[in-house]
């Protein structure tokens, strides 16, 4: 009679357990639990001597290669004061993803249960980072195009918060991959570890489409003009920006697919292939590292220190706060005899004032023709080379100072306050067309643009602004 039916009148099975397996001879029975984290499925599968090694081998020299290339980039700028931390967030990256093909290359020549473990740690906790990268240059780029939106409290507010998330996130990625790894035999605890990496990786797609959509939206609403900051044209920033985003996005998408849609047990899924594990995951990769090393992203997307408002991008808060009229009124207050040229249209449209001023020789100094020095004796002589020696042995100016990390880090939490703007010169003439008493508008003419020195009819700073509202001079031109 077979030893699993009891008989009749015998006590049932004590273990009637139909997911049960025969454990050694003469032993008790096992029960056939949840598959081990550590057999897979993986994407790109379990990695081979013959193909997965010298690939693996291949992209870790290149991550090596762009490690070096951004750390000798981010310790040149330190050294010169230039405060660029995004690039250190590169050299981390290209740390991590090196770890990861040395395990790799370790796994794909014994397969034990801790290499596969850090494997797959350090493959899920890189991309995060150049997550981070992407949202400060979105963020850059909004406070670009549209300041007043950019620097809204509640934008900063919604961006920090993103960007407090990415190390958060990461954190629990790795305590997720930690609980389904060291949870063998305890399901409910491997279902909680499986759903706080699913709620992880989809937080982490969230991150990489965020640039943009949010650069996106600032292209579509029409604004003022954008204002410049770093080097290169707009166009290229956006550009570098979106097929950077594009491409980790993508890779992004392909590791939460392969979460929320396991490989079943003897099937095969192209999207878990090798091809896909390598072509949207280290060489997208590589790919937007080598492009941030090439464009300079330090110098690109680099913005003032201590940046804290509208206008502060550019580096000229004043930039079209004075008009034609207040300058040349400025400059008839210095009390130099001067001659006004008439203004030219600048770069980017602005207005410029060209000025003539005319320097007084002083009497009584005669000139040799050697040198060019006055002969006033020997005192005078001495004079100067005692100043020329004095010149000569001037300090050097103070070398700049070296940005560290922690002080980079803090000055990001903790911004200085923000220096108060000089105010704009007293408008001398309004915009708006003037109305003198109860008689029709009338648009102010503007000044000469002749000194008073050389015609007497020029603007005259002692009279009051509104004498040149109603009353204004003839001009001496014909446009």
């Amino acid at each position: 009679m077979n030893s699993t039916v009891p008989d009749r009148g015998a006590p049932p099975n004590p273990n009637p357990n139909p997911q049960a397996q025969d454990g050694p001879t003469g032993g008790p029975l096992m029960p056939l639990g949840p598959p081990d984290p550590a057999n897979g499925p993986f994407l790109g599968g379990v990695p081979t001597k013959n193909l997965d090694l010298p690939v693996t081998l291949m992209f870790m020299l290149m991550f090596m290669l762009g490690f070096y290339i951004h750390l000798t980039i981010f310790r040149r700028n330190s050294k010169r004061g230039h405060k660029f931390l995004i690039s250190d967030l590169v050299v981390d990256f290209c740390a991590i993803r090196t770890v990861t093909c040395i395990f790799r290359i370790v796994w794909s020549t014994m397969t034990t249960r801790y290499i596969v473990f850090f494997a797959v740690l350090f493959e899920n906790s890189g991309p995060s980072l150049l997550y981070a990268v992407n949202m400060f240059f979105a963020q850059r780029l909004v406070r670009s195009i549209h300041p007043r939106v950019g620097w809204f409290p509640a934008f900063s507010q919604i961006t920090f918060v993103l960007l407090i998330s990415v190390p958060v996130f990461l954190i629990l990625n790795l305590v997720s991959v930690v609980l389904i790894f060291f949870s063998q035999g305890n399901p409910d605890r491997q279902k909680t570890g499986e759903d706080l990496l699913k709620f992880g990786s989809s937080w982490n797609t969230w991150l990489s489409v965020f640039p943009i959509l949010i650069v996106s939206m600032a292209l579509a609403v029409p604004g003022p003009k954008p204002e410049r900051f770093g080097t290169g044209s707009q166009r290229v920033k956006v550009a570098l920006l979106y097929f950077a985003s594009l491409l980790l996005s993508t890779g992004q998408v392909v590791r939460m697919y392969t979460l929320f849609n396991p490989q079943l047990p003897g099937t095969d899924s192209t999207i878990f292939g090798k091809a896909v594990f390598y072509t949207t995951g280290f060489f997208f990769e590589i790919t937007v590292v080598a492009l941030y090393a090439i464009f300079r992203i330090d110098l690109r997307y680099h913005i003032p220190n201590g940046s804290s408002g509208p206008g502060d991008y550019s580096g000229d808060k004043n930039r079209g706060k004075y008009t034609v009229e207040e300058i040349e009124w400025l400059i008839g207050n210095m009390g130099v005899p001067h001659h006004i040229m008439r203004e030219r249209k600048g770069p980017d449209d602005m207005e410029m004032v060209f000025t003539i001023f005319f320097a007084t020789k002083h009497k009584g100094l005669e000139y040799k023709g050697n040198g060019g020095r006055p002969d006033s004796g020997d005192a005078s002589e001495a004079s100067l080379e005692a100043k020329d020696v004095a010149e000569s042995e001037a300090a050097l100016p103070e070398r700049a100072k070296r940005v560290t990390r922690r002080q980079s880090i803090m000055e990001a939490l903790n911004p200085p306050p923000r220096m108060a703007r000089r105010p704009a010169a007293a408008t001398v003439y309004p915009d708006t067309y003037a109305q003198m008493e109860a008689g029709p508008p009338r648009r102010p003419a503007r000044a000469s643009v002749y000194s008073d020195f050389e015609t007497g009819r020029g603007f005259r700073g002692s009279l009051e602004s509104r004498y040149y509202q109603y009353w204004s001079t003839p001009r001496p031109y014909g446009k």
